[in-house]
């Protein structure tokens, strides 16, 4: 199991010593090295450290937990932060997320629900860092030999070239559905710069190379080869295709990036057509992107968690079909990008659901962001259908719990308002819900429990009547007597006397 770095940063020493000594980091994955007592203390342990991840307090001395946030993301914005919180600090969690913050935690028993963070995090930075491993080995083309050791920029020792200056282009075919493209037809076909190429499901790629060719030479060669595969396509009557080319490089090492932008340049012709009604064909280097990208930049707000929270399906696949089409149309920003960002999403459905969907780890395959698109909007919408429905259970299991509880506390001094804030209610919601489930009100039900009890301790004790009033929640007899009378139709004494 690899390990991540980690910092602990709490002013509490309480809850430093039980972070630090009441978690097993091994077993997590993740490698204790410093903990700080303050925000300027966790500054200077960060920059010494450079950990990979942190758990830090909202609330801290010298720098708040949200200054310290904000500096380290400008230090080192790899670096993923668990904010721990109290319960009711929501708001500055949620600003926390907005700045960057990988999830937070709320202090009250927060041992399990941050072990649970914790190992979403650890997939998170293994899959991040299975994508740095993966930039020059690209997965996707792991079953031709040739592409891929040209794919890592290290072609097989019998075509290294003789030494001399080369140019190198990629350019990548996309049909609308797979197609039973004759590829033998290409490699038959007299193209004036040498060529290799794979094929895969509804794609096909081809790096094209020429040793000793001046640049205006070989962008001739280059049109020309793209004008030959389109008249292949016309005579096999492919109506509809997307062919983007990357950038015309002469070091070899950068052919992984001429790849990436090829497909990117498709994904932008995709999204710019997307009912597939013409044929296109742009090099990367002509491509004119659009820099700014609104909803992209508020990827990390927090209205999508909510979506997310409530099942809300609908807000939620329409926001990320507009993600999702900012990040085709917009040059800057990569399929790696999209890959986090759907991270993001499927970290917080984990944490609803309790369900870890390995399903997000096989995002390495895609090397399209219209295809991640493809693959994650139907994963949403079951993920919000499942949250949905536990929802509506849930709701009712609450507040069977709550009757439990009531049951087991009805002797104490219970009122509504704290028990809806303890169970994280409102109380008209906890008061409506209540008296939905026992038909009710959460007072009428308290009192009929206690005279329910005075019953039994008057028929089966010798206990006083005071004595009973007392066990049951009431300091004044007078008053006791009162309500058992009015529940009743008889006093506790009558009662005794007529069922003893």
């Amino acid at each position: 199991m690899n390990k991540f770095t980690l910092m602990i940063a709490d002013d509490e020493k309480i809850i430093r010593d039980g972070l630090e000594h009441s978690i097993h980091w091994d077993s997590l994955g993740f490698n204790l090295v410093a903990v700080a007592a303050d925000g300027e203390e966790a500054l200077e342990l960060f920059q010494a450290y450079k950990p990979e991840a942190v758990i830090m307090d909202i609330h801290m001395p010298v720098l708040s937990g949200l200054e310290v946030l904000e500096k380290m993301k400008g230090l080192r914005p790899e670096t993923e932060i668990i904010l721990l919180s109290g319960y009711d600090e929501f708001a500055y969690a949620k600003k926390g997320i907005q700045q960057g913050a990988f999830d937070y935690v709320v202090k009250i028993n927060m041992f399990p629900e941050l072990e649970e963070a914790l190992a979403r995090l650890y997939r998170v930075l293994s899959h991040k860092q299975e994508e740095n491993r993966q930039y020059n080995q690209l997965l996707l083309l792991k079953n031709d030999y040739t592409f891929q050791q040209y794919m890592k920029g290290s072609p097989p020792s019998e075509l290294n070239q003789a030494g001399e200056p080369s140019h190198y282009s990629v350019a990548s075919l996309w049909l609308p559905s797979p197609y039973p493209l004759d590829v033998i037809g290409f490699y038959q076909t007299a193209f004036p710069l040498k060529l290799i190429l794979k094929q895969d499901d509804r794609y096909i790629h081809f790096i094209f190379l020429e040793e000793g060719e001046e640049f205006q030479h070989f962008h001739k060669k280059l049109a020309d080869c793209i004008q030959m595969i389109t008249a292949h396509l016309r005579e096999i009557a492919a109506d509809a295709y997307k062919i983007g080319m990357g950038s015309i490089q002469r070091c070899l090492s950068q052919i992984p990036l001429m790849y990436k932008e090829a497909m990117k340049t498709i994904d932008f012709l995709r999204a710019e057509d997307p009912d597939n009604s013409a044929r296109s064909v742009l090099l990367y280097e002509d491509w004119q992107g659009q820099d700014t990208c609104i909803e992209f930049n508020n990827v990390s707000s927090m209205h999508w968690v909510n979506w997310v929270y409530t099942g809300d399906a609908v807000n939620l696949v329409h926001w990320m079909r507009t993600v999702f089409a900012e990040g085709c149309l917009h040059k800057k920003l990569s399929v790696s990008d999209m890959k986090y960002f759907c991270l993001q999403i499927a970290a917080q459905f984990e944490k609803m659901t309790k369900v870890q969907e390995n399903k997000a780890l096989t995002l390495n395959e895609f090397d399209s962001i219209m295809d991640l698109e493809a693959y994650m909007l139907p994963i949403v919408q079951e993920q919000c259908e499942l949250i949905h429905h536990r929802a509506q259970l849930q709701k009712n299991e609450n507040i069977s719990f709550i009757k439990e509880y009531v049951d087991e506390m009805y002797r104490t001094n219970l009122n509504l308002e704290d028990v809806a804030r303890q169970f994280y209610f409102s109380p008209g919601y906890l008061s409506s819900k209540f008296k939905e489930y026992t038909g009710m009100t959460f007072s009428k039900y308290v009192i009929t429990k206690r005279i329910e009890t005075a019953c039994q301790l008057l028929v089966r004790t010798d206990m006083k009547i005071y004595e009973i009033a007392s066990e049951v929640g009431y300091s004044d007899e007078k008053h006791f007597s009162k309500l058992f009378t009015q529940i009743m139709n008889t006093g506790p004494r009558e009662y005794r006397k007529h069922n003893k």
